[in-house]
């Protein structure tokens, strides 16, 4: 059987989906016996990890791969159909928090392809993944979900993009590493734009560096406003006990940013700072804004892209459930010729009628009456 076990921004905060990842890859380096095939998934939005294990070994599955402490995070899918339709819905990009996030479809595949590489993807996973991504640019193409699709974070990094344009060497600072942080700094580096991140937490840093390749520092709450003072641009997306930064502090600096961008919630920065000469600030509302029409727009796709995702996981789970079929009377001949030395003619006359009805549809007794004619 194939299961799903999935952690998304719906339900697990980033901090959950980062130990997740990181107890998933431990867990997939060791051997094991009754996963036969597995594939770990993981962007800035989700951790999720598909297997395909002995039917009878589920629970065990589950109480090895789902400690108590991820259990309330988790969402499980263990219907081939559900599963299929799930990829699908993912990769398209319909799942995501900005509509249409172009990204995802490529990490879906990356994430194939490394399976496949590693070996850990054989017939059955291999053929959800490659139906799965096929059908999602199906999908893109004809619902143009893709077309000016825009988020927070992607929004942001076009206008520090902008920036930077204008002014070389720029210093950019984004404070936390939550998903808007996270997603920020996702696209900057993709546009080559260096930056550094500030968290709090020593190991989110040491996994920043050692998995990311990302410059971190590490703050508190009364040193993070002597670090702030050093950069041209500084983005909060983080949680926090009062403000980070307040107007005060920055007007009797001589040291200054040029731009600070508030997205944090509640708010990371003493709002007055707006005032301060030759200090540009802006809040989350205002970048709300750009993407909440082009959010309507898309949500009247999202039920033609549910109907073609659960037409395609119907023909999948067909297809599944006659190649498990078909795997089944295999090893029930092979156990029964077992001790017959030309096991092959046999193998053959045995399987050929069966395996004949199983892929056309048709009854055996008329494939069987056929043959012998």
């Amino acid at each position: 059987m194939i299961i799903a076990i999935l952690f998304t921004h719906k339900k697990a905060p980033s901090e959950v989906r980062e130990e997740v990842f990181k107890f998933f890859e431990n867990k997939l380096n060791e051997i094991n016996d009754y996963i036969f095939e597995k594939l770990l998934l993981a962007t800035c939005y989700r951790v999720e990890l598909y297997l395909r294990i002995d039917k009878s070994k589920k629970v065990k599955l589950l109480k090895e791969f789902l400690p108590s402490e991820f259990k309330n995070y988790a969402e499980i899918l263990d219907s081939p159909k559900d599963i299929f339709e799930h990829i699908v819905i993912v990769a398209s990009g319909a799942d995501s928090p900005a509509i249409g996030e172009p990204e995802v479809q490529g990490q879906v595949k990356r994430a194939f392809e490394e399976a496949k590489k590693k070996g850990w993807v054989k017939k059955f996973l291999g053929k959800a993944f490659e139906r799965a991504i096929f059908v999602s640019k199906k999908i893109r193409e004809e619902s143009e979900i893709q077309k000016g699709s825009l988020s927070i974070p992607r929004i942001v990094s076009l206008y520090l993009k902008d920036l930077n344009g204008e002014e070389k060497d720029l210093k950019i600072l984004i404070v936390g590493t939550g998903e808007m942080g996270a997603g920020i700094a996702m696209y900057l580096r993709k546009e080559g734009i260096p930056f550094h991140v500030a968290t709090k937490s020593k190991e989110r840093a040491q996994f920043l560096k050692e998995h990311a390749n990302i410059d971190t520092i590490l703050y508190s709450k009364e040193t993070l406003p002597f670090y702030v003072k050093h950069y041209d641009a500084v983005i909060f997306a983080t949680e926090s006990d009062g403000y980070l930064l307040d107007r005060d502090f920055l007007e009797k600096s001589k040291e200054r940013p040029k731009l600070i961008i508030d997205l944090g919630f509640p708010r990371n920065v003493d709002p007055e700072i707006k005032n301060i000469k030759g200090i540009e600030f802006h809040q989350i509302d205002e970048f709300k804004k750009i993407i909440e029409e082009r959010v309507k727009e898309k949500e009247e796709m999202l039920s033609y892209i549910r109907f073609r995702a659960k037409r395609e996981s119907e023909k999948f789970e067909k297809w599944l459930i006659r190649e498990e079929k078909i795997l089944k009377l295999f090893n029930y001949v092979d156990k029964r010729i077992s001790n017959i030395e030309d096991k092959t003619k046999i193998k053959k006359f045995l399987l050929y009628p069966i395996l004949k009805s199983l892929r056309s549809g048709k009854d055996i007794e008329e494939i069987i009456e056929s043959w012998i004619k």
